[in-house]
């Protein structure tokens, strides 16, 4: 029991630690989202998913979720995105190419997909996007990542 305690404490630490790392001066703004949520688990997804985030998205969507003027349409109170989980799940994996209408603009440039991305991988962006910016979405899990790419090639 005392060791279970104890390695939970450890843990506790490390990650307070890597958040007080991101949060520094460079950081403190882009994590504000993840300082805001309070369950364990979906903060550590979302700590992970910012990297991935970082590594595959910000480039175009960039890094507040804004995207780029009429060309890359916006995360960041997206209605499009808030409104499907699975199929942004399936965006994320496959990319997708013709129109889209978010928040009443039209967007017509091809995304390309993530094919090496994990379900684990998928899962914790996933909760990155659904918990930064003010969405509240929790936890996307591997296995509503798994029911919607099931038998999918295609985010639609």
């Amino acid at each position: 029991m005392n060791r279970m305690r104890t390695a939970k404490r450890a843990a506790y630490w490390i990650l307070l630690g890597t958040i007080l790392h991101a949060c520094g001066p460079s950081g403190e703004k882009r994590d504000q989202g993840i300082r805001d949520i309070d369950e364990l688990k979906t903060k550590q997804y979302a700590i992970e998913g910012q990297q991935l985030y970082l590594t595959y998205c910000s480039n175009c969507h960039q890094e507040d979720g804004s995207g780029l003027a009429k060309l890359i349409p916006p995360l960041r109170s997206s209605d499009y995105m808030l409104s499907d989980i699975g199929r942004t799940i399936r965006l994320i994996k496959y990319g997708v190419a013709g129109e889209m209408t978010v928040n009443g603009q039209v967007y017509n440039q091809a995304m390309p997909g993530n094919p090496g991305l994990t379900p684990l991988e998928i899962a914790q962006l996933s909760t990155y996007i659904y918990n930064v910016w003010g969405h509240k979405k929790g936890i996307v899990s591997t296995e509503q990542v798994n029911q919607a790419l099931e038998n999918v090639t295609s985010p639609r």
